[in-house]
């Protein structure tokens, strides 16, 4: 059993629900959220280990929750998920504020398990 803990964050429920299964079936502790607020109440109630989140979201965006919870918790482990390129100046901020890493959407499951087992 892993037992690690991920919080999965997401605004397109078809790629939540497939990534949901994927890191289920690979044992991992999943919770969801579906926007940068939700995230950051999960990751307060569940204390994850990693956290993957999308940054083009409705309500907040994955760049703002990642500054509220790094402010709150500096040793959050926190991997942007995108399927666009990132060239600028919220991610360069976000990359010398802690930045855990970046996963480019379509991901395999190889790249979120190396990512994954690298908090461990």
């Amino acid at each position: 059993m892993s037992n690690v803990r991920v919080l999965l964050v997401d605004d397109d429920i078809q790629f939540l629900e497939a990534t949901e299964y994927m890191l289920k079936y690979e044992n991992y502790d999943v919770i969801t959220a579906k926007n940068g607020e939700e995230a950051i109440k999960k990751f307060d109630q569940s204390c994850p280990d990693i956290v993957l989140m999308d940054l083009k979201m409705p309500v907040m965006n994955g760049y703002d929750a990642f500054f509220k919870i790094k402010k709150a918790n500096p040793e959050a482990k926190i991997v942007f998920t995108s399927a666009y390129a990132i060239n600028n100046k919220e991610f360069e901020h976000a990359e010398k504020s802690g930045l855990y890493g970046l996963l480019t959407k379509p991901f395999d499951l190889t790249e979120l398990n190396d990512m994954i087992a690298s908090v461990k």
